[in-house]
């Protein structure tokens, strides 16, 4: 006799996924929809946080750090793409060693450290140059070197954190929904829909809003609210750790990548077998063999 629980579903668990304690996963206390919008707020707060910062930040190098206009072209281009290109690192880590929950969690307080020395930047006297004294003139102090470096400190704990933050967020709210299951399978499609309109949304706030608060309200409170943002970003993905739905380690593509590179440079020397089924491995454990591609003589 089935028990009244596992009638109505509140028993059910999820053979791929577990919870926090890592035991499986039940299907009624564990993911959804109210998780996935925790997940969802801390990838509104970046967006909001890391453009917030970006798009303004060339008046910022000009007029309070006095860098000439193509020096702070290049630090803003530089911050863009080093945050982008370690987007790669931390889809790396989080396949490979720490799993999406940890380190959407870990890259998010590096950026909020990042943030919040930004927003100290801009009420420091020490930590920024004078004021010109007669802007005709060109009577400008430079910042100085260690000026830059905290500045560049910030700039590139913020590209850490929103790189390792942004490569797990997307995959770690589909991990809160069921594939398997219709119901939930239709809400994790419903699911992607609102997280881009949300990094929408972000990106939109932040080029309209956060650049006028900028401009005209002070760059202290504009980056101010920034560092305020990914930490209660920060906070409320914490919040729900007791009910997301944590799934297993698979590899990092990147490792399989590497390893089919590696093993056709060691076997560039070997001819082709005349018979191409001998070129498929043999699952020893089964006997059985694996799955099987088409092959080509493209990159023989």
């Amino acid at each position: 006799m089935v028990n009244p629980p596992e009638i109505n579903g509140t028993s059910k668990t999820i053979s791929d996924a577990c919870d926090h304690k890592g035991r499986p996963a039940v299907q009624s206390r564990t993911g959804g929809w109210a998780r996935a919008a925790m997940i969802v707020v801390v990838e509104l707060n970046e967006r909001l946080t890391t453009l917030g910062i970006g798009v303004n930040l060339v008046t910022y190098l000009t007029n309070t750090m006095h860098l000439g206009n193509p020096a702070a072209a290049n630090i803003v281009t530089n911050f863009f793409g080093t945050s982008f290109m370690l987007s790669l690192l931390g889809g790396f880590i989080a396949d490979t060693f720490l799993g999406r929950y940890l380190t959407i969690a870990i890259f998010t307080a590096v950026q909020a450290c990042g943030v919040t020395i930004l927003a100290i930047l801009t009420v420091a006297p020490g930590l920024r140059p004078p004021a010109c004294a007669d802007v005709a003139s060109g009577g400008c102090v430079k910042a100085s070197g260690v000026q830059l470096g905290v500045l560049y400190l910030a700039l590139y704990l913020t590209a850490l954190g929103t790189g390792g933050l942004k490569s797990s967020v997307s995959g770690f709210g589909s991990d809160q929904f069921d594939e398997t299951d219709g119901e939930e399978e239709h809400q994790m499609i419903k699911f992607f829909h609102w997280f881009f309109f949300f990094i929408s949304l972000g990106s939109l706030v932040a080029v309209t809003v956060m650049v006028y608060v900028q401009d005209n309200v002070g760059r202290q409170w504009g980056y101010g609210i920034c560092a305020a943002a990914i930490v209660v970003g920060l906070v409320v993905f914490l919040s729900g750790t007791r009910w997301y739905r944590f799934k297993k380690l698979v590899g990092s593509p990147l490792t399989q990548i590497a390893a089919v590179a590696v093993a056709a440079w060691r076997k560039r020397g070997i001819d082709l077998p005349s018979e191409p089924s001998m070129l498929h491995d043999i699952d020893g454990s089964s006997g059985r063999g694996k799955q099987r591609l088409p092959h080509s003589k493209q990159f023989r």
